[in-house]
């Protein structure tokens, strides 16, 4: 039975002559155990073998070290999807179980759409594994949308509170073989699949009906020397902050900046190492890295569950008060230097700034992700900056402070980062403009970009707020996309910017879509 209900307001003000009332709306519904255990029963696959480790098959008395790779299918509803994963367990034909993941960890999959970022490395007996079960702790989404009723801009988080008895059932497509010395394995959850919620989002006369029933796919993952995409050992926008830098030369531990903080046991932690050809930026090379530092890193996944980093930036070297929050904006003010982002990852001396984060970026720095390196050469002015940055784009705002007062008080942003983001969209049109190939693409309605770049009182309005012109080169990873003719839908993935009004990507990944 559903218990106590609780809601929590921010409301913003007026930004200057803005006609906007910023909205903050956090709903919050906390559902006893034995209700989440209940509803976090789904099906388990079956099939033939899969594939394995490269052992040749596996030998009894013999173990594989398994490193676990989180990552997540999803369309454009939810801004944040988090929560405490307990445990994972893996049964044979026989009934054994084995215990894969046992120190709970906490994660944040929306930030994982079309992407991945490795767990844990254990060691596990090999065998044939043909069912697997999870436990959760709490866990939570965040949704955003207009609410037309006032014209303000609402969130809505909905979350259960969980004890370490609240099951899920992992499904298997097919059983998993471990073998060899080590190998990868995917979780995958399948976001939309996950959660019901009503189709207005917010609430404004009590919380609706709505629910988590985590699903996951288990699968394993055959890592190449040379990785090209996240299904084969690519690990690429890595955001997290160093918490040691003096193991050996060229060796650094970084805390994922999932949610959890640091110093608690729910830290997912990564080892990572560079070598000659790790390519720096806003650093001169690893020896500048300092325990507290926030970095972005893109790198290739290790057999032994290590990173060996391909390029490592930090976007502001000062660690003072440091706070970091990536997601994406909602609003930016055309009276005064004033915008709102909805949050999805965080990390610093904080996890939070006074609630949804809201900045003014009067003195803030401009920048664009560094793991792109075709931007100049896009038919396009590819630019990003405080007269051009709008509503839905993902970016990473860097801040040091300690407090924050009431409004009119902002937190005062140091570097804003245009960061890639996933757009889940249907294929209008194909055509070429210079070496790229341009997919005109067409979002949902409920997507940031339509939602909130329209909105009267803000420095740019989008001229088609639904459309998107998508540029893929040489060097974008088709990853399970198909035909991408017109028509069809696909996670396509990138840096947005603005053009003079109208949407375009500057494409790294195409990858099969998620339905609406």
């Amino acid at each position: 039975m559903r218990a106590d209900l609780s809601r929590l307001f921010a409301l913003g003000a007026k930004v200057g002559d803005s006609k906007q009332l910023s909205k903050r709306i956090w709903h919050c519904a906390v559902l006893g155990a034995a209700a989440l255990a209940a509803g976090l029963a789904v099906g388990c696959g079956s099939g033939s073998t899969s594939g394995s480790g490269g052992g040749g098959g596996p030998v009894a008395g013999e173990s594989t070290q398994v490193t676990l790779v989180a990552s997540s299918a999803a369309n454009d509803q939810l801004t944040r999807f988090g929560l405490t994963l307990n445990s994972l367990t893996l049964t044979n034909k026989t009934g054994t179980t084995v215990p894969v993941l046992s120190t709970p960890q906490q994660v944040e999959f929306m930030h994982l759409n079309g992407s991945a970022e490795p767990l844990l490395t254990v060691s596990v007996p090999q065998d044939v594994y043909t069912s697997a079960t999870a436990t959760v702790g709490g866990a939570s989404f965040t949704c955003a949308a207009q609410d037309t009723s006032d014209n303000s801009d609402a969130t809505a988080t909905y979350a259960y509170g969980a004890t370490p008895s609240n099951q899920v059932t992992v499904q298997l497509p097919q059983p998993l073989t471990v073998d060899g010395d080590a190998m990868a394995v995917s979780l995958e959850m399948l976001v939309s699949q996950s959660v019901s919620f009503p189709s207005t989002c917010y609430y404004d006369n009590g919380i609706g009906s709505y629910s988590i029933n985590p699903t996951f796919n288990l699968a394993p993952i055959t890592l190449a020397a040379q990785p090209t995409n996240p299904t084969n050992g690519l690990m690429t926008a890595l955001e997290g902050l160093v918490v040691s830098s003096d193991a050996s030369p060229g060796t650094f531990a970084v805390a994922a900046a999932d949610g959890s903080p640091l110093g608690t046991t729910m830290s997912t932690t990564w080892s990572v190492t560079t070598n000659s050809s790790t390519a720096f930026q806003g650093i001169g090379n690893a020896n500048g890295l300092t325990t507290g530092m926030a970095v972005d890193m893109d790198g290739i996944l290790q057999a032994d569950g290590s990173i060996m980093a391909t390029r490592v930036a930090v976007p502001d070297p000062d660690t003072t008060d440091l706070v970091v929050n990536r997601g994406p904006l909602m609003q930016v003010a055309s009276s005064v230097p004033v915008l709102n982002q909805v949050n999805q990852e965080e990390e610093g001396s904080q996890q939070y700034i006074d609630g949804w984060p809201a900045y003014n970026f009067g003195s803030a720095t401009f920048a664009t992700w560094g793991g792109i390196s075709n931007t100049a050469s896009l038919p396009f002015a590819a630019s990003f900056d405080a007269a051009n940055m709008v509503p839905g784009q993902m970016v990473a705002i860097t801040s040091h402070v300690t407090n924050v007062g009431l409004y009119p008080e902002y937190v005062p942003a140091t570097v804003i980062t245009l960061m890639p983001q996933t757009i889940n969209a249907t294929v209008q049109a194909v055509e070429t403009a210079g070496a790229f190939t341009t997919y005109t693409v067409e979002l949902a309605s409920y997507d940031f970009f339509p939602q909130f770049a329209v909105q009267g009182g803000q420095t740019t309005l989008l001229t088609n707020p639904l459309q998107v012109v998508v540029y893929v080169g040489q060097d974008t990873q088709m990853v399970n996309a198909g035909s991408l003719a017109a028509g069809s839908q696909q996670r396509f993935t990138g840096m947005i910017f603005n053009d003079n009004g109208t949407l375009r990507m500057d494409c790294t990944q195409v990858a099969g879509g998620v339905t609406d």
